[in-house]
């Protein structure tokens, strides 16, 4: 049976961990942020605390698209002495001057910065620990039993990190030589080197860095147990292209085509992604090769998840049931194709659409068949998972036979309130939701509800009902606000408080009041995904506005008995 993923009704905080800020921490938000983060849900009765994937990127940043399923990012790690063998003050002071770590703090996070300083000070630290090493056998110990731990995959990944440092930061693993393009070929390159123990030395510094992810994320799970906290984490649906996974692994994945959504409502999009959904740019799995090695690649990616997290968000449930997928490229790609109607389109992919695999679902038979391949591919998920509980990013509208593959299942789905609606769009009442779900007014993809409430609020092109379905959810009497204030954000909290949903999480934002945005489904580029709080918890408790609005909430959550 299927772990249950909280026990009774409780209330979560969603914080992507890259929005978390603490006031020594160096641009972005880090491992000491979270405990922080446990420390505010702790104090204000809050029991899961809600993460993105923590995976390491390149390039692009976005939590969704990793270079590896099971490399923990770097970015994300507290460098401190402390909590990184090896590393001293001298070298945070010589690579991070005070002075620049102020000037990265301030705003949004600055990707390419943050990411490439942190990198730097980790390899420094390693290149400290070597030394002492000898003298720190408890360590070394830990370091040797971490690497034959992971060493399914971390060979794998030390040497495509190498790699990519090799192409100056490219992880496009295709444009590499040939000698490169497979594992075995780039061993032989690697043992063959003229510089091998110099670069020998490099890649082991990558296993090193992924050992202090591993500490410290370990040592997060334990400090939320100590608080009764449980984490949720969130598996990603895809990997990049461009990963260690695809380079090591090229038969699990197709890479001539690429994965997305087909063009949906219940979402605001950019608009490259209005004329044919969202091309992620990710490749689509190839199933019939999973199975024929009885997944054991989703079974070690669902088991590594739950070396650290409680529960385990599965993005884009959909898809393991059938994918949509694109015969062109995301991201410039992609918006070179939103300008062509389907002709168009057909004359520069030699006659290929967007299309549903194994098929759309209003096909009977093609039906019948997405059901098989997800049902199978989330019980090998569920098992795999032992005691970490499963919660599936599956929301609003969905076939017949999805839904009844949750309940057979028992699989934890989303709930949106604004976006259950009867036949004539009016709201469903919320007793009709589904009572084993996550409620929540939206996620990472969404508005929060102050940016919501005031599109909402904007003279329409047409008649809409939002607004009117937004105040009845809220019960609200009298006429809407110029804008959303305490009061109305007061009783929407209250309301998704109320919902018979065993889990209802409040987004960072939508427990504040604060409009800043974390994504823009269909954006990409190195200006996405950096979005911060504004303050650090302990800072926003003290806040005029902000914590009355906190204290607010957490009167609502005991009240309706999530306490």
């Amino acid at each position: 049976m299927p772990s249950l993923f909280v026990p009774k009704k409780v209330a979560g905080l969603l914080v992507p961990v890259f929005a978390m800020r603490r006031h020594e921490d160096m641009g972005i938000g880090d491992t000491l942020g979270v405990k922080e983060s446990i420390d505010f849900c702790a104090a204000h009765h809050f029991a899961v605390l809600q993460l993105l994937p923590v995976h390491e990127t390149v390039g692009d940043h976005s939590p969704y698209n990793p270079i590896s399923s099971r490399a923990l990012s770097p970015a994300y790690l507290t460098l401190n002495p402390d909590l990184v063998p090896g590393l001293t003050k001298e070298i945070i002071d010589r690579l991070a001057p005070e002075a620049w770590l102020a000037q990265l703090r301030e705003g949004p996070v600055k990707h390419l910065s943050v990411h490439s300083l942190k990198l730097l000070i980790l390899m420094e630290a390693y290149q400290s620990f070597t030394g002492l090493e000898s003298n720190s056998s408890d360590l070394a110990e830990d370091f040797a039993r971490f690497e034959e731990h992971a060493a399914s995959w971390l060979p794998g990944y030390t040497l495509f990190r190498i790699l990519v440092e090799e192409y100056d930061g490219n992880a496009h693993w295709e444009q590499w030589r040939p000698e490169h393009h497979s594992f075995a070929q780039a061993e032989q390159w690697f043992a063959t080197h003229p510089e091998h123990a110099h670069l020998a030395q490099k890649r082991r510094g990558f296993a090193f860095i992924q050992w202090v992810a591993w500490r410290q994320w370990r040592d997060v799970r334990s400090y939320a147990d100590s608080k009764n906290i449980r984490l949720m984490g969130e598996m990603s649906f895809g990997v990049s292209k461009n990963s260690a996974d695809a380079w090591l692994s090229p038969e699990l994945f197709d890479r001539e085509w690429s994965m997305g959504t087909r063009p949906v409502s219940y979402f605001d999009t950019n608009k490259d992604s209005e004329r044919w959904g969202q091309n992620w740019g990710l490749p689509p799995y190839r199933w019939e090769n999973h199975r024929s090695e009885g997944f054991q690649w989703v079974r070690e990616r669902v088991q590594s998840e739950a070396q650290f997290f409680h529960i385990c968000r599965l993005d884009h449930l959909r898809g393991y049931f059938r994918g949509y997928m694109f015969p062109w490229q995301g991201g410039a790609q992609h918006a070179e194709f939103a300008t062509l109607n389907e002709e168009e389109a057909k004359l520069k992919t030699q006659g290929l659409l967007p299309r549903f695999v194994p098929g759309p679902d209003d096909d009977e038979t093609a039906a019948q068949m997405n059901d098989l391949q997800g049902r199978e591919i989330i019980s090998v998920m569920q098992e795999a998972a032992g005691q970490m509980g499963l919660v599936a990013e599956l929301m609003g509208m969905m076939p017949d036979y999805m839904r009844q593959a949750l309940d057979d299942l028992q699989m934890p789905n989303l709930t949106f309130p604004l976006l259950e609606k009867d036949d004539s769009g009016h709201l469903l009442h919320q007793n009709h939701f589904r009572v084993l779900s996550l409620v929540s007014y939206g996620n990472h993809d969404h508005a929060p509800l102050a940016a919501t409430y005031a599109r909402f609020r904007e003279p329409p092109r047409e008649p809409s009902g939002d607004l009117a379905n937004l105040l009845a959810f809220a019960r609200w009497e009298g006429a809407p606000p110029a804008e959303l204030n305490s009061e109305l954000l007061s009783s929407l909290q209250k309301s998704l408080f109320e919902t018979p949903c065993l889990l209802a999480v409040l987004m960072c934002t939508d427990l504040i009041g604060t409009a800043q945005r974390f994504n823009l489904p269909g954006s990409y580029g190195s200006l996405t995904w950096c979005e911060r709080m504004e303050l650090p918890w302990q800072d926003m408790e003290r806040h005029p506005l902000y914590g009355p609005r906190i204290q607010e909430a957490e009167k609502w959550l005991i009240h309706t008995g999530r306490a």
